[in-house]
């Protein structure tokens, strides 16, 4: 099993933070010292502390530096905080200003760059420190003092939106961190009616509640609560996955034969391997992700206008009865070929008419054509399947290259090209109709729906639980 694990890294005095993986074994403690330096923009390795739970547990000065981290206990995911020494500190330290408010820690050297002071338990006496950078416990006489830098967060200090021309809403979420900001851009700037837009594609119960809020405020406020409780839902999945693989690992190492603890690893690995061809996908062929498009061409039969599926897979070239009468062909059906069509599923057949007119681009195309009892051929997406026999009488060849189909006419050829997705109507997997209005409110009463069976599921829940 792999050794490799993930340390966050971070230092109070310039307020840097990096994550690293390394090696638990093979990593040496000075090397982890090294990687700090380049990693959190440090003068040098040298004289440096590293510390985990408040406690230093190595400095770069002593020795031991080629122990392992994990002679230390050192653990995957710990936090883990790089210091200075203090004559490290002082020899790096810009000049006094000339009215000091920051108070300098009084400490034992190997903890001078943790930022501890003691000087209050030792008696000694304490000069005055500013409420900013300082604080002190209640008690009047045993209180410590912890010089922390001031969080300086991004969503604290913003107050002006970042916005330009043609951002999207990913660009607006991770630039505006600040919940005021990215409402304002969202809902109150007329030159990005794109973003609302777009997350009312990807949640249209969030986009409503956002734009009925009532203002700017409540609408920060109901955003600032979808924040939290997203990021309150990951850490709790989060802490739970990494529970659960902690204690499949000891049951591993206890018994190498766990059928549970391997089923749980064998899966981690399948997933793994998915979610890289995944990426490979997504970077080589990002097409594939796409819906395909069936192939339809502009025709007529009978002089009336219709959108004809082009299926090579089809045997036979099929027609609804709904659209055999528009058309103006039932009084040439000929009954006896009646009978059951068997396939992919079965259908009625009415029968057959032996010649109709089809036409393409201006030229004619005589056509044999069995007629299906019903007002839609399958699930009722289309009304005309051009099929494999009459693809072949009349030579043609589906080119995809140019996205054309080509009858062959005497000695020369005629191509047609493929309907795009504006051409056709929704039920045929086309835009042409599609009601973005009448989707949205759609996808929003199902929403409601399921929050209403959720809320009715609590409630039996709590009456239950009342009842016992």
């Amino acid at each position: 099993m792999s050794d490799e694990i993930t340390l966050t890294l971070t230092c109070l005095s310039n307020q840097s933070t990096e994550s690293i993986s390394v090696s638990l074994n093979s990593t040496k403690l000075s090397e982890l010292c090294e990687f700090a330096a380049a990693l959190l923009g440090l003068p040098s390795s040298d004289n440096l502390i590293l510390s985990k739970d408040g406690k230093p547990f190595y400095t770069n000065s002593q020795q031991g530096g080629t122990q392992p981290i994990s002679s230390v206990g050192i653990k995957n995911d710990d936090f883990i905080v790089v210091s200075m020494t203090a004559s490290a500190a002082r020899a790096n330290a810009p000049a006094p200003a000339t009215a000091p408010s920051i108070r300098t820690a009084v400490a034992a050297p190997s903890i001078a760059g943790g930022g501890l002071d003691f000087t209050s338990l030792l008696g000694a006496p304490a000069a005055a420190s500013t409420p900013s950078s300082t604080t002190t416990g209640s008690s009047g006489g045993g209180g410590l003092t912890f010089n922390l830098a001031q969080a300086q967060l991004p969503m604290f200090n913003q107050t002006t939106p970042v916005q330009w021309a043609g951002m999207n809403l990913d660009d607006c979420i991770a630039r505006n961190p600040n919940p005021d900001c990215f409402i304002r851009v969202l809902l109150d700037e007329p030159r990005h009616p794109n973003l609302i837009k777009e997350l009312n594609y990807h949640s249209p119960a969030l986009a409503n509640r956002l734009k009925t809020a009532g203002g700017v405020a409540a609408a920060t406020a109901i955003w600032r609560d979808n924040m939290q409780k997203n990021t309150m839902n990951a850490t709790l999945s989060k802490t739970m996955s990494r529970q659960k693989e902690a204690e499949m690992e000891r049951r591993l190492h206890l018994n190498p034969m766990d059928e549970e603890a391997n089923k749980f690893f064998g899966e981690k690995i399948s997933k793994r391997n998915v979610e890289e061809q995944y990426q490979q996908m997504m970077e080589e062929f990002p097409e594939s992700m796409g819906r395909v498009l069936m192939l339809y061409i502009d025709a007529e039969v009978n002089g009336h206008a219709i959108q004809a599926f082009v299926d090579s897979g089809a045997e036979s070239t099929i027609m609804s009865s709904k659209c055999a009468e528009q058309c103006g062909l039932l009084h040439l059906l000929d009954t006896r070929f009646s009978g059951i069509a068997v396939g992919v599923g079965t259908g009625k057949i009415s029968g057959r008419i032996h010649v109709a007119e089809m036409k393409v681009n201006g030229h004619i195309f005589p056509c044999t054509i069995t007629i299906m009892d019903g007002d839609g051929l399958g699930d009722k997406n289309m009304d005309f399947l051009l099929g494999l026999d009459m693809l072949k009488r009349h030579r043609c060849n589906i080119d995809l290259g140019s996205n054309m189909l080509v009858f062959s006419v005497g000695s020369g050829k005629m191509e047609t090209p493929f309907l795009h997705e504006k051409d056709l109507n929704e039920t045929k997997g086309g835009t042409k109709d599609f009601d973005a209005e009448k989707s949205n409110k759609e996808v929003e009463r199902r929403y409601e729906e399921h929050d209403a069976k959720m809320k009715e599921g609590d409630d039996d829940e709590k009456m239950k639980g009342d009842d016992e």
